[in-house]
């Protein structure tokens, strides 16, 4: 072994010496690029989430919205089970505003019940009770009323809500109560014993709570106090005893900008729209769609009052639903078409936009006729 020199440095020594600066400067410089590119990854990821999430929401409002609107217009015109033909069933605006039997429209002599879908009366001339309820509503937009009773049955009533009894028995006086009180409810169906036979003591008929519900847009979703907002909002004016002006308001769904409803009616009364038309309450003889059927069923277009309205056995909804937020980088230039003699927008500013569609059938006015 060759000894070492005093004062001679070790070898490896010189292996041990650190980062040049340069070396540490490319290395930051490569860990910033790094760095940025996954920031903008992440920003780009979370634009397009949030925009996903957007439009998710928007999505299911506007299903939401014409699912809600078509339950209610397939359910309306029903008014129990003892359905009557159409022949010797007249039908009545009901007065949202009223507690009274006949101005709700139900009578016995003749039988008379609330019209099943009515539209074009609230847009026009909104009822005293409800001119403070919609004191939001949006300029110009269209309002749809429909009429039934419930699916579920009631034992007893309660004494503030309206049921229908309807009669299966040919004994009783009446095919019909309708009524608040408990007492007045005394009409029979058939019984399960002694051969289904009807009876003053036979068993005491089912009730049903009567519905009303007008669907109308309204500007705001949150109208008053600190949490008022701006964003427009479906909403549902419900028929309330106990409530004041006998309504009860509710949003329902938020992001719904417009609503237009097209009536399919019924001209040779065989249970299918032959036509659709904007309003039944005027002269459609001219909208080309209805111009031939009504020829050949030999329809008449009845201008004054509700006569056209008992026709309607379809209802086709469209409804323009919007974000609840805006994006930024969009601006809306589209045009929509509802249905309309005219296209909405473009509106020019942040939010995104879809129509959404459905057509709903008025089951209880057109099954009937489609069994005659």
């Amino acid at each position: 072994m060759t000894p070492r020199a005093h004062g001679q440095p070790l070898l490896h020594a010189r292996h041990q010496a650190g980062m040049s600066l340069i070396e540490l400067m490319i290395a930051v410089a490569i860990g910033l690029a790094l760095l940025a590119g996954l920031s903008s990854l992440y920003v780009s990821t979370s634009k397009a989430r949030s925009e996903f999430n957007k439009t998710s929401e928007q999505v299911e409002n506007g299903r939401f919205a014409l699912q809600s609107i078509r339950r209610d217009i397939e359910m309306a015109g029903f008014y129990g089970r003892a359905s009557q033909p159409v022949a010797t069933t007249s039908y009545a605006l009901s007065d949202p505003c009223a507690n009274a039997p006949a101005s709700m429209g139900f009578s016995t002599s003749p039988l008379t019940v609330p019209l099943p879908v009515y539209g074009p009366a609230l847009a026009a001339t909104v009822p005293a009770c409800l001119a403070t309820k919609l004191t939001n509503m949006k300029l110009g937009t269209e309002v749809l009323t429909v009429s039934y009773v419930s699916g579920s049955t009631t034992a007893t009533a309660d004494g503030t809500n309206y049921y229908l009894q309807r009669s299966g028995c040919e004994t009783d006086s009446v095919s019909m109560v309708y009524s608040k009180t408990p007492g007045d409810f005394t009409l029979h169906t058939k019984a399960p014993i002694a051969g289904n036979a009807c009876s003053t003591t036979g068993t005491t008929a089912e009730l049903r709570q009567y519905v009303e519900h007008s669907y109308y847009v309204a500007t705001c979703d949150v109208c008053t106090g600190p949490g008022a907002d701006t964003t427009p909002t479906l909403k549902v004016a419900e028929f309330a005893p106990g409530a004041p002006n006998n309504i009860q308001v509710s949003s329902l769904v938020a992001g719904i900008e417009d609503v237009h409803y097209s009536y399919g009616v019924d001209t040779d009364i065989n249970g299918s729209p032959d036509c659709y038309v904007d309003n039944p309450s005027v002269d459609n003889s001219a909208v080309p769609a209805c111009a031939a059927v009504a020829a050949a069923a030999t329809y008449t277009w009845i201008t004054s009052g509700t006569a056209n309205w008992p026709n309607v056995t379809a209802v086709r909804v469209n409804l323009l639903s919007r974000n609840l937020d805006n994006t930024a980088s969009w601006t809306d230039t589209r045009t929509y078409d509802l249905g309309r003699a005219t296209v909405n927008g473009p509106y020019g500013d942040h939010y995104k936009r879809h129509v959404y569609g459905t057509v709903a059938r008025v089951w209880n006015t057109g099954g009937m006729r489609e069994n005659q």
